[in-house]
């Protein structure tokens, strides 16, 4: 899983403006935050229903 450090990095790089991380920033940098995202939106669903994470 990524590490939240590095997600963080990569955001204060771009700011709030998703539109200038969606034009400015690498491929990996993308798809590392989308994924980081996704997992953690998944994650919170799986705590919302009682499931526990592994």
């Amino acid at each position: 899983m990524t590490d939240k450090k590095e997600i963080l990095a990569i955001t204060e790089k771009y700011g709030s403006d998703y539109a200038r991380f969606s034009k400015e920033a690498t491929r990996k940098e993308f798809k590392t935050v989308l994924k980081w995202v996704a997992d953690e939106a998944n994650r919170k669903q799986r705590e919302l229903v009682g499931l526990k994470s592994e």
